[in-house]
């Protein structure tokens, strides 16, 4: 079967919506291209940017904190929820000295992706940033980060090993040694 305009699903109603602080979830109701009503449920997210951080000797930044859904410790690149009507490219700045007290002279879009179009509107926005000078960390009331600095080899080793399993960090590296940008 060939999909087109006329096999999308149709919004009818929202059923339930909570929002929490950080996300919410939904459920729709929504029309099938033969008419017949189903539900989608989904998490609603306002997106979100991750950096890979480059230092002028060649190191990339991640910082290492808790994930309490994971109940674990994880190494990522520095990365944050987008405020309402936030622009990704202010974002990704004010993440990247928040996490690692590092400004950057240049910063540039390598990907945006959706983590989980099955369940999750959420968009997350991927930058190289480049020419660091360093500020001061200015983490959030609730965040308790340990800066990190690798070589790319030795990320490369980490993920090799299973030791980096975050999507944005993953795809963020990949993105950058494959010399991918942004054609926005």
């Amino acid at each position: 079967m060939k999909l087109t305009a006329r096999h999308r699903e149709r919004f009818r109603k929202t059923i339930r919506h909570i929002k929490g602080k950080a996300i919410g979830f939904r459920i729709d109701e929504i029309l099938l291209p033969d008419n017949r009503r189903r539900t989608r449920e989904y998490l609603t997210h306002p997106g979100a940017v991750g950096v890979l951080a480059l230092t002028p000797d060649g190191k990339i930044l991640l910082v290492k904190q808790f994930r309490y859904p994971m109940g674990v410790f994880t190494c990522e690149i520095p990365a944050g929820k987008l405020s309402k009507c936030e622009d990704p490219d202010d974002c990704v700045r004010r993440e990247l000295e928040e996490e690692t007290g590092f400004v950057a002279s240049k910063v540039r879009e390598l990907v945006s992706y959706w983590p989980t179009a099955a369940f999750s509107q959420e968009v997350i926005h991927l930058y190289v940033a480049e020419g660091l000078r360093p500020t001061r960390m200015n983490p959030d009331d609730d965040e308790y980060l340990e800066l990190i600095r690798v070589s790319p080899r030795q990320l490369e080793k980490w993920i090799r090993a299973g030791k980096i399993q975050d999507s944005k960090t993953l795809i963020a590296y990949l993105a950058w040694k494959a010399g991918l940008s942004s054609t926005k």
